[in-house]
């Protein structure tokens, strides 16, 4: 499955292009006896609208019926606040944000990490724990990662008046 998804992935690219999309994410999940293909999508700025997401399912829909061979629904719809964080670009723009990352394996004794993206730089993940350690976590260690959404503390103050 990993291979059609790249090669759809590869087949969207000129839609995407088109609609001023970038692709933030793929998956082909079993759920409840269902099969689902969800494809996240963004625009850079952010601006990303509902009518952007039809469009998109609309274009490819036929390409991800030829390259699948079971029933299957398709998804298309923005990454959202958690979003994933997948390729090192991911984490250059995300600089400054809180995530949480999983690793394949142990970095001085902890597999998952919570905190402040530092930077990345030469393939490798800076995070920023609440104890003010930073923790240096090489690309290929990664297993998952995903942003965690802060309530903007303008909007806690104006509830407490």
């Amino acid at each position: 499955m990993e291979k059609k998804l790249e090669m759809l992935e590869a087949k969207m690219e000129e839609h995407l292009k088109e609609l001023g999309l970038e692709l933030a994410d793929i998956e082909y999940v079993p759920e409840g006896g269902y099969n689902y293909l969800r494809i996240y999508v963004e625009k850079p700025d952010g601006n990303t609208s509902l009518d952007d997401c039809v469009e998109l399912s609309t274009r490819i829909d036929s390409i991800a019926d030829e390259l699948i061979n079971e029933k299957f629904y398709l998804e298309v719809s923005t990454p959202g606040l958690e979003r994933r964080l997948k390729k090192p670009g991911d984490f250059t723009r995300f600089t400054g944000k809180k995530v949480k990352i999983y690793t394949k394996s142990q970095i001085e004794g902890k597999k998952t990490f919570e905190g402040k993206l530092e930077k990345f730089e030469n393939e490798t993940i800076f995070l920023l724990d609440s104890t003010e350690k930073v923790y240096e976590i090489p690309f290929s260690k990664l297993k998952k990662s995903h942003l965690i959404y802060e309530i903007p503390v303008n909007i806690l103050e104006s509830e407490e008046e």
